[in-house]
């Protein structure tokens, strides 16, 4: 025992050698350190005379030491009998073997070759080798990875559709912490990700064992296999796995592409700028009242101390107002009413009022609401088919028989200004006045005529083509002034706009008719006489008349006049209605629709008056609204969510039915962990092959990578027979050395006997009654 050859040779130098043979040979030298046992070699129990070769692995050079280990016979390997020339014996008439029963001394290949005959073996790993000894795999799909597979699954689902109740919760609201619920709408994208590519990754394991049980595969092929979902080059330089795992590889691919649904679902959460709808009440909104101007009185201050503008200027027989029969009578309209009056015309369109969307909606906020109020109204009527006689006009003077492209008469029958002589807007001449003094006997008729040009070329033998280009339509209207009641709809976002939504004519202004004049200076007289609007008769009728006849007025001073054309070049224009929006200003024609336009003027003149919260006729309202703000707000699209996430569901949902189908065929349910790994490669081949690559560094054997495996029952040629008939190993093998793994076989072990036998043994251990028994009927 003190003199051990080789072994004495191996403690006094480095394992690893410091001048590496040219090729290393591990069966060449006595005296290499790394020892693997021959196939062929004789079973380790029996003792060489040297002393080393044939030790048995648990004998100690101390004989202390060897008695020492009390439950350890030097005899045994990992403390069972070695006499038998096996692991097992069989069990009188049971579980007889098909193949001959062998009972020769031999060990089995796997038995020689065992990774566990190693030099030295502690006691607490022979006392485990013993608790393991005679170990039966079991056909049994643990709950554990299903289990996995199904809560991963479940899981992820459930993370899909709380990040569809989340995003919609936000869709809509004010885009507050975009930062937080984009963080949590990602964090919630990145779970489902993670959970779905679990989910595939496990059952790829289970894929992948199956199709190493029906395919042989180089060790490169079956590398990629096991990698393929970590690393994504195995995808382009392993054809092997496209050629004989094509299911398995496809599923590797998919939990690389599975992550895109986490950028697409965070992206369905965006932020827009929209407009958010509330219906409120707003309850100071501007508003008209013309009937403000029956009241009104410019020697009286008012109790606001607010000098308020009226829409006209009066002159008074009596400025003190004290004197008994005094009255006030029209002069003209007002500054401010003038100013605002224009300020329609010239910006075609209503002059807005400053800061009406603060004052009217709230800080922050836009809104929109209707008024309702009455004031005057221009009641047109076309009359080109039948022109009255006492039309100012004719036709014929209207483009194309004539030159005029427009013309207006708009001053029959005016109020005359001024009425009489004044100092300070008092008649210079004593009472008594003239009966005339101050009375609309009539409101004056908007007679307008015009010329619609369209595009259409006269035909040469036409009398206009020589003077006209295009064709010339005449048009004739009148429109005389009535009471009105109006509807807007006032909206103000960003600017100021008002929709007019109905018009009620009531009745006119004054109603009376312009009759030939023969005995008079004056070409026409009203009548009837009882229907002129006197001041001394009804001072509340008269302001009001008065007032309607200012804004008449303001409008009439943009229409009276004509334009008129030689020819399409040279035009002549003597009215102010080229200043607005009725003429147009590349042309310089009236627009097509010049009736609406004219009564749509006058209707912007009139919410102009809106903009001056010191006229007599402007008061406030409270009205319901519908205020909008225009924020940043969350914008869910579910279309973009649900994209990503169906199609990811659906497939990992395809991959766990190819997942439950390979449980089902393998018979149970593995993985690709170290411990897997260690149980399946107990191959003494597969011990040879790794010869001089132990280190598992790079670069690997090219001829080791191209050697072909399948994970298999291991044929041996003598295979022993235990209690429960023949035992046989299953592990990766070359394709020679290994037949098809059949579900339900028995594999390694006894728990396939424990079942059986389970309630005749009780809590009897069963296979230490076994082993007791098969070790009593060994022959001595």
């Amino acid at each position: 025992m003190s003199s051990r050859g080789p072994r004495s040779a191996y403690s006094s130098r480095s394992a690893s050698p410091a001048t590496p043979p040219a090729r290393y040979d591990p069966f060449a030298s006595e005296n290499d350190p790394i020892e693997l046992s021959d196939i062929q070699r004789p079973p380790l129990l029996s003792h060489d005379s040297d002393g080393s070769r044939g030790l048995s692995p648990l004998r100690s050079q101390d004989p202390e030491e060897a008695r020492g280990r009390g439950s350890l016979r030097p005899d045994s390997y990992f403390g069972l009998s070695q006499n038998t020339g096996g692991r097992y014996a069989p069990l009188p008439g049971r579980n007889e073997s098909s193949r001959p029963s062998v009972h020769s001394r031999r060990e089995s290949t796997y038995t020689l070759n065992s990774p566990y005959h190693s030099k030295l073996v502690d006691a607490d790993t022979q006392a485990l080798v013993d608790r393991r000894a005679g170990e039966i795999a079991q056909w049994h799909i643990h709950w554990t990875t299903p289990a996995i597979i199904g809560s991963l699954f479940v899981a992820g689902v459930a993370a899909a559709v709380g990040h569809h109740y989340f995003y919609s919760r936000l869709n809509g609201q004010p885009a507050h912490d975009q930062l937080k619920k984009i963080r949590w709408g990602t964090a919630l994208a990145f779970f489902v990700k993670s959970t779905m590519v679990g989910t595939s990754i496990m059952c790829n394991r289970q894929r992948i064992w199956r199709t190493f049980r029906t395919k042989a595969m180089t060790i490169e092929g079956i590398d990629g296999l096991f990698s393929a979902p970590d690393d994504p080059t195995q995808f382009f330089i392993n054809g092997e796995m496209w050629k004989n795992g094509k299911l398995a590889t496809f599923m590797a691919l998919c939990c690389w592409l599975i992550p895109i649904a986490s950028v697409m679902s965070p992206a369905s959460l965006a932020t827009e700028i929209s407009a958010s709808q509330v219906p409120s009440r707003c309850p100071a909104v501007a508003n008209l009242n013309f009937a403000r101007e029956s009241d009104y009185n410019f020697r009286v201050m008012p109790d606001d101390e607010v000098r308020r503008n009226a829409i006209s200027y009066y002159n008074t027989t009596d400025l003190n107002g004290t004197k008994d029969g005094y009255f006030d009578y029209y002069d003209q309209p007002s500054k401010n009413v003038r100013r605002l009056a224009f300020s329609a015309a010239y910006l075609k369109r209503p002059q807005p009022r400053v800061g009406a969307a603060l004052s009217f909606c709230g800080q922050g906020w836009n809104c929109s609401y209707s008024i309702s109020f009455m004031g005057p109204g221009y009641k047109c009527d076309d009359v080109t088919d039948s022109p009255p006689a006492n039309a100012p006009f004719k036709i014929n003077q209207i483009a194309p028989d004539g030159n005029f492209t427009y013309v207006a008469e708009v001053d029959q029958d005016d109020y005359k200004s001024p009425q009489i002589d004044t100092l300070n807007g008092v008649p210079r001449q004593p009472p008594p006045y003239p009966a005339s003094l101050g009375v609309f006997a009539s409101e004056p008729i908007l007679w307008i005529g015009y010329a619609i040009k369209n595009n259409t070329s006269y035909p040469a033998d036409s009398p206009y083509a020589k003077k006209w280009k295009v064709m010339h339509e005449p048009k004739i209207f009148k429109c005389v002034m009535y009471h009105t009641n109006y509807t807007f709809e006032m909206n103000y976002n960003i600017s100021q706009t008002a929709t007019l939504k109905q018009r009620d004519f009531l009745n006119p202004l004054v109603d009376t008719t312009l009759k030939p004049n023969l005995g008079n200076n004056s070409n026409w007289v009203a009548v009837p006489a009882t229907n002129f609007v006197r001041p001394g008769q009804d001072p509340k009728a008269y302001k009001l008349t008065a007032a309607y006849h200012s804004m008449g007025a303001l409008l009439r001073s943009f229409l009276r006049g004509s334009v008129e054309k030689t020819t399409d070049v040279f035009v002549v224009t003597k009215s102010d209605i080229s200043e607005t929006r009725l003429m147009d200003a590349r042309t310089s024609d009236p627009i097509p629709n010049l009736m609406e336009g004219v009564q749509g003027l006058f209707e912007e003149m009139l919410i102009s008056l809106l903009s001056e919260p010191a006229l007599v006729v402007a008061e406030t309202q409270d009205v319901a609204c519908i205020k909008t703000r225009t924020i940043n707000q969350f914008r869910y699209y579910k279309r973009g969510l649900w994209i990503g996430y169906i199609s990811v569901i659906g497939v990992t949902f395809c991959f766990i039915l190819i997942g439950a189908w390979s449980i089902y065929q393998n018979g149970v349910a593995s993985d690709v962990l170290f411990s897997r790994i260690m149980v399946t490669t107990r191959n003494p081949t597969l011990d040879h092959l790794s010869v001089g690559a132990c280190l598992g560094g790079d670069p690997f054997p090219k001829e080791l990578t191209d050697t072909k495996l399948r994970f298999g029952v291991l044929l041996e040629d003598n295979s022993r027979e235990g209690p429960l008939g023949v035992v046989e190993h299953c592990c990766f093998g070359t394709v020679g050395e290994t037949k098809e793994i059949i579900k339900g076989g028995t594999y390694s072990g006894l728990a396939k006997y424990r079942n059986k036998r389970q309630t005749k043994l009780g809590t009897q251990d069963e296979k230490t009654e076994l082993l007791a028994r098969y070790s009593a009927e060994e022959p001595s």
